[in-house]
């Protein structure tokens, strides 16, 4: 169990289910107690419980990672020796724990075992099993030689059989009232009873009981916990009652429903169902904040109900269209504004809803299709549009935030998404750079790729965020080798020529060591290009070694890494052809950007000296368009203004940011190519007039260019909605820090777990701590090892401050892989 905690809370209220044992911090849910109650009988032919797993729950618990492939039974000594026999009784005990464990065809094939030869009662429970899942019509009511428990079984089963089908079920509910009536004065007598109560309560034209005779019954069987059997019969007539009272017309059952329900989960607070129940319940005595912790509970306890739950906080937090299936119809206000969607519920929810079961991905995407109305104004408006195309059986979608990096996989563009919902810069990295290599694009003279490089974690994020979503993806993986082979990764003839790069052209190797550098494998771009110890003897060398110390340089980020020698072993090797005048360029800008990690300002100041007389040559060349020589001029004043940056002179920093700035700011473009470059430039462009702002104490300023940036430049960049996020916090404003914490959250890649983490951190400002919980989970997700938003959990748990599924969310925390490392609370 140790080595599955961690990775879905629903395993621990379903712990029976896995390995027939109960956490002893957690309460197990019924359904799952049902197997450890089976389990202990000693008699096969007792009473059953009423309640059993759902069909397709271990199928769920599998694709969830709850069961490993096999799903071996785990279960004690005694429970193994047991199932070993071949005696008739002891096979129908077997069929009857396979079932309460879910185990529904291995309950069918011992039942199959059991011959004519068997008893009476063993006969009569092998007809009865085997028709409740399905395999065979339903019996009569057994002769009663069978004994009363499997007569009395029988009839509620063909009375709830022919409510379910809308057939009369009153001479079934006839027959069982008369076998019960055999048991009175007995326990088992008051627990026939609510079980008739329950099936009376759901077939249509039959006299509803009165809400008193089921507090009556409900009170006679009593909360004992011992008595599981009486649990069991309570909770389904109390679960019946709710629902029948929420059936009525008017609001006379909202209250009994929301009663009714309230002392279902006193017997069951674990169990997801029950959750379901109360959450209805309360929403419909518009009761929305118990509604949402209800719905929050089950998503995170259930797995079987978790897309019912999600869709129900789904309507929640956009409430002002009516949903249309997949989940209860939200009411649409009663005149006024419509009302403001909850951003943290509403990105949450579908948060979970796109990362749960993939068996039901048809059925998640249509509660996304249903709320599209919905969702179309808020942040989750591309979620939806996704939704819509990605049902198409042709589509072969991958999970939402891999799609729109799909370039990053595969060197292709979605087919999928919006145009609105595509990254408009980043993906153009490895598209424009997978384009050179086909093309053999020069660099002399133009820029031939984007500037924009790809972060060191970037693969180890996209591999984490695939797990979070059970995308199994090669093409996904930060493993290159993985990349390399997977059908759904490198296109053949770039594997091709990787191959064999050796015998390639310098200029080959290099193009291609920048595109491997453009999808993140910066090491591996190294390996197929010289390094600083091979002489440069031509323009092809030079930027092949430029190629090298640019894979280095992005290798090393966050490193205080000593490159200097290398840009000087370059530079002092171009000689004068007009081809090597960019390189010249371009190395004095790397090389600042370098020294200004180091924080080394007279070195950067050598390399400006030299670039100034450089830039002047570069951009007079008559092989120099306009456009190129202005892209390359903000380029490098933005790169230059790290010298003002660190030696405080605060009159040039403006004149170089005024420079790269404007320049950016004019530069539009004129064809496809130098649009996506013009484009390119802009987003580092304003980036780093946003750092110079608030270096300079002008927040309003930079909070302005960021909030251009994050709305109107690049909207689908978590990158700048971090940022957004930072300086909103800094100027006070928590909620607006949120908003955008919650927008970077949204679109999970590449910072998921700091943009998760974040939102918690906000929420928790606020005054949130069941959605900061939240968060933190999500984070956890994408960062198993994650000692920072687990500590956190815990914390929140010791100070009291969880929400109403503590115990399971405190549980589960401590089954984290981090949780060893973390220090001592100091509440």
């Amino acid at each position: 169990m140790a080595d599955i905690t961690w990775r879905d809370p629903a395993a621990l209220p379903l712990r029976p289910l896995i390995d027939l044992t109960a956490d002893p911090v957690v309460p197990p849910a019924l359904v799952a107690e049902a197997a450890l109650f089976c389990a202990g009988r000693s008699d096969p032919c007792g009473w059953l419980p009423a309640h059993a797993p759902p069909a397709g729950l271990r199928r769920a618990m599998q694709r969830s990672g709850l069961l490993d492939a096999t799903d071996t039974l785990v279960a004690p000594p005694e429970v193994r020796e047991r199932l070993e026999t071949e005696e008739h009784a002891g096979l129908l005990w077997a069929a009857r724990l396979m079932r309460a464990l879910g185990r529904r065809e291995d309950a069918a094939k011992l039942l199959w075992r059991l011959g004519e030869e068997a008893s009476s009662p063993v006969r009569a429970w092998r007809a009865l099993l085997l028709a409740e899942d399905g395999r065979q019509p339903l019996p009569p009511v057994p002769p009663e030689a069978a004994g009363l428990p499997v007569r009395l079984a029988t009839a509620l089963a063909r009375a709830g059989h022919a409510a379910a089908s809308g057939q009369p079920a009153g001479a079934a509910l006839a027959a069982a009232e008369s076998l019960a009536a055999g048991l009175s004065g007995d326990r088992l007598g008051v627990i026939a009873r609510a079980r008739i109560l329950a099936v009376r309560l759901r077939c249509p034209g039959e006299p509803v009981p009165e809400a008193d005779m089921v507090r009556a019954v409900v009170r006679d069987l009593g909360t004992g916990r011992d008595d599981f059997l009486a649990r069991d019969a309570a909770l389904a007539l109390l679960r019946a009652a709710a629902r029948a009272a929420l059936h009525e017309t008017g609001a006379t059952g909202v209250g009994p429903a929301r009663e009714f329900a309230g002392v279902a989960l006193d017997l069951d607070p674990t169990g997801a169902a029950t959750r379901l129940l109360a959450a209805d319940a309360a929403r419909a005595a518009g009761d929305v904040e118990a509604a949402r912790v209800h719905y929050r509970v089950a998503a995170r306890t259930g797995l079987a109900e978790r897309t019912a739950a999600l869709a129900g906080l789904l309507d929640l937090a956009a409430p002002t269209v009516a949903a249309r299936g997949g989940g209860p119809a939200a009411t649409a206000g009663t005149g006024g504004p419509p009302a403001t969607a909850d951003t943290g519920e509403l990105v949450g929810a579908l948060a979970d809803l796109l990362a749960s079961d993939r068996r039901e991905e048809r059925d998640r995407l249509a509660v996304l299709v249903a709320r599209r109305p919905a969702l179309d104004g808020t942040v989750c408006a591309d979620a939806a549009r996704w939704a819509v195309a990605v049902r198409e059986p042709a589509a072969q979608a991958r999970p939402l935030p891999l799609e729109r990096y799909r370039p990053f996989l595969d060197l292709r563009s979605s087919e999928i998404l919006d145009p609105v919902d595509s990254p408009p810069v980043a993906i153009h990295t490895p598209l424009m750079s997978y384009a050179a290599v086909l093309e053999r694009r020069e660099p002399w003279f133009r820029e031939i790729h984007p500037q924009r490089a790809t972060a060191a974690m970037f693969r180890d994020e996209m591999q984490a965020t695939a797990a979070v979503y059970g995308y199994a993806s090669g093409g996904a993986s930060a493993d290159y080798r993985t990349w390399l082979a997977a059908s759904d990764g490198c296109p053949p003839e770039v594997r091709d020529r990787l191959a064999n790069a050796s015998d390639l052209p310098l200029l080959d190797r290099a193009l291609l060591g920048r595109l491997l550098s453009a999808v993140g494998f910066h090491a591996e771009a190294e390996q197929i290009l010289p390094g600083p110890g091979v002489p440069v003897r031509d323009p092809e060398g030079a930027y092949a070694l430029a190629s090298w110390i640019f894979a280095e340089q992005m290798l090393t980020t966050g490193h205080a890494a000593e490159l200097e020698p290398h840009f000087r072993t370059l530079y002092d090797q171009l000689g004068d052809d007009v081809r090597y005048a960019r390189t010249r360029v371009v190395t004095t800008i790397n090389a600042t950007v370098n020294a200004a990690r180091r924080r080394e300002p007279e070195t950067i100041a050598r390399w400006r000296k030299l670039g100034e007389e450089d830039l002047a040559r570069y951009t007079a060349l008559a092989e120099v368009s306009e456009f190129d020589a202005a892209l390359m001029t903000s380029r490098w004043f933005r790169a230059m203004g790290f010298l003002p940056f660190l030696t405080g002179d605060r009159d040039l920093l403006r004149a170089d940011m005024d420079r790269w700035l404007g320049i950016a700011r004019e530069l539009t473009g004129h064809d496809e190519h130098t649009r996506v470059i013009a484009a390119d430039n802009y987003f580092p462009a304003v980036e780093t007039a946003v750092r110079t702002h608030t270096y300079l104490g002008e927040r309003d300023a930079a909070l302005a260019l960021v909030d251009e940036l994050a709305e109107r430049i690049d909207p689908i960049d978590p990158k700048t909605w971090l940022t957004a996020g930072e300086l909103r916090y800094q100027a006070g404003d928590v909620s607006g820090a949120l908003d955008a914490y919650l927008r970077a959250a949204h679109l999970e890649f590449p910072y998921g777990r700091i943009s998760w983490f974040n939102a918690g951190q906000a929420h928790e400002q606020l005054g949130r701590a069941d959605l900061a919980a939240e968060c933190y989970r999500r984070s956890l997700a994408h960062w198993p090892t994650g000692v920072t938003p687990l500590r956190r959990l815990r914390d929140l748990h010791l100070s009291g401050r969880l929400p109403d599924d503590r115990g399971v969310l405190a549980a589960w925390a401590a089954g984290q892989p981090a949780w060893s490392r973390l220090p001592a609370f100091e509440g």
